[in-house]
């Protein structure tokens, strides 16, 4: 099959050059209050319908990556981006970087960075007071770890909760994540 990229995500920093060191840029894959999960299919360079979750249940927060990191299960970082509108898929927005829901998703580690909008002069957003993971009340993180176990257990995956860590894990999460996107990237090349 011929490879088609019609975008190049893949070229996009992790971080705005123009940004604070806690603003990170993340690519919208599945935008919240719907069912369908969308996924960035690299090969072609577009997004495409991955599935529709059970009925009754519906994404909480929009949903994406961040570009040019790898997580442990060879997938950019994931991202829950809370902010009070849904955007779409393939919107890129810069986020507030806020801390990491540690998980393990078959008893690998399958983590999730929480971000949420960037604060705007004029305008009041229900996120405006977050400036670390702490900030997010107790039962949004409760909520948000049990919708994704019973979205995982939906797939037939088990997926356990093992806590929450600072925004300073969540950089560090990022920078390994870009290391390793570097090495394969390089590695591929070497192969080619």
């Amino acid at each position: 099959m011929t490879r088609i990229n019609a975008t190049h995500l893949e070229k996009i920093p992790p971080f705005p050059d123009d940004a604070d060191r806690h603003t990170i840029h993340i690519v919208v894959e599945t935008p919240r209050d719907i069912r369908h999960k969308f996924a960035f299919d690299p090969e072609f360079g577009i997004f495409k319908l991955r599935q529709t979750i059970a009925e009754g249940l519906e994404w909480p927060y929009d949903y994406g990556f961040v570009p040019q990191t790898l997580g442990d299960d060879g997938d950019p970082l994931d991202v829950l981006f809370l902010c009070d509108e849904p955007t779409f898929p393939g919107c890129l927005v810069e986020g507030r970087l806020l801390g990491v829901i540690r998980l393990d998703k078959n008893e690998e580690r399958n983590d999730r960075l929480v971000a949420c909008a960037k604060r705007m002069d004029g305008i009041s957003q229900s996120t405006d007071g977050y400036d670390d993971i702490d900030d997010v009340p107790k039962e949004s993180i409760d909520s948000l770890c049990r919708f994704l176990i019973e979205y995982s257990a939906e797939q037939g995956n088990t997926m356990k909760f093992r806590g929450v860590q600072s925004r300073k894990k969540a950089v560090a999460a990022i920078k390994a994540g870009m290391k390793k996107f570097k090495k394969t990237k390089r590695t591929r090349g070497a192969r080619r």
